[in-house]
């Protein structure tokens, strides 16, 4: 349900999750165990009780760990250079690579491999995460209740992923797609006459992708005509798959929508002006205008439309199941919109290192 060109990611929705603990006032320095665990006293019931802290997340959570002494030392959290917000997580790329992931984690989606190391982009999924290393290679953790965390022993290198609900599709190096997980309408079975592609973006059971020479192909489900490219569409900058529609941007900045319009996501404003990207989410579309504006359009039951005032230019945004994410032009991190389960709520270390 989302993405910018090769930024993609998407979101669904799930009724579950865990009880978790937010670290009140982080600060500068975080407080980093010698293994993952530490004590909390709760004020329930006056008893002490074990956490895991993930510093991924940026929370504590219910743990059977054994507890064992901190030490204090620096953590440089760095400015962002691109998010993807997911169902009800959110995960965002750092200027030195490093990936933070937070909200969700009931099924490890914000658990950020140990030795993961510097990564070149992540799209968050509906209960799942991938993300393209520095050497190409793809990592994907989480729910994989679908195969859709099941990367292909011989995929080799890639540049660009896309984490929908139970599929994923990834760009290879020499530009081929390859598709793996949830299939019961065809999201993953390329075209054999593809060729290769620029970027993808996965949406609930379909996937779109901008071929070589701009022209966009979809493919898988198409009941409501989310992969119906209109004949005259031309060559497209980006593209969002969302839900049951998709997005796209031409090279002519003009925004076309087509697929289903039942909530609202296809009601492109008048007048909107050059769009350089999108990202759509379950009901609600974010677009960046030429001059850095965000603009977003849709139901706005969660405040996933309401854009911040004092937002100013973006150079990327990521719309969530209903939240939404952008990163600035200086690099801040902001989201708005739902956030029961945390998916808004930016690690205190990282907005302190924004605002530095």
């Amino acid at each position: 349900m989302l993405s910018l060109a090769s930024r993609a990611a998407l979101q669904s929705v799930h009724p579950l999750r865990p009880v978790c603990h937010r670290v009140p006032n982080l600060g500068a320095h975080v407080a980093l165990p010698s293994h993952p665990c530490m004590c909390r006293r709760s004020s329930r019931d006056g008893r002490s009780r074990s956490f895991r802290f993930s510093l991924s997340s940026g929370k504590l959570q219910s743990s059977s760990c054994h507890c064992r002494n901190c030490a204090t030392e620096p953590t440089d959290f760095g400015r962002v250079l691109s998010v993807s917000a997911g169902q009800a997580h959110t995960c965002a790329v750092q200027a030195d690579g490093q990936l933070v992931c937070f909200g969700d984690n009931y099924f490890g989606q914000c658990d950020v491999p140990a030795d993961l190391g510097p990564v070149l982009t992540a799209s968050a999924g509906y209960k799942h995460t991938c993300a393209v290393r520095a050497d190409g290679q793809l990592v994907c953790f989480g729910g994989n209740f679908l195969g859709q965390c099941a990367v292909p022993g011989d995929l080799g290198r890639v540049v660009s992923v896309s984490a929908s609900y139970g599929h994923t599709c990834a760009v290879q190096a020499d530009g081929q797609l390859v598709c793996f997980g949830h299939n019961p309408n065809k999201q993953c079975d390329v075209p054999a006459d593809l060729g290769p592609v620029l970027a993808v973006s996965t949406g609930f059971n379909h996937a779109c992708a901008v071929q070589a020479d701009g022209q966009l192909a979809c493919f898988g489900s198409n009941w409501l005509k989310q992969c119906s490219v209109p004949a005259k569409l031309g060559p497209v900058l980006a593209v969002s798959a969302a839900y049951r529609d998709t997005h796209a941007v031409r090279s002519d900045g003009q925004l076309v929508c087509f697929g289903d319009r039942s909530r609202r996501q296809r009601d492109v404003p008048s007048g909107l002006g050059p769009a350089v990207a999108v990202s759509t989410g379950a009901r609600h579309t974010c677009v960046v205008l030429s001059d850095g504006q965000l603009v977003c359009f849709g139901q706005n039951r969660r405040g996933e439309c309401k854009v911040p005032a004092d937002l100013g230019p973006v150079s990327s945004v990521s719309a969530g199941y209903d939240h939404t994410c952008a990163v600035t032009a200086d690099g801040r991190l902001v989201c708005f919109g739902e956030s029961r389960s945390g998916q808004c709520d930016v690690p205190e270390p990282l907005k302190i290192q924004n605002e530095v």
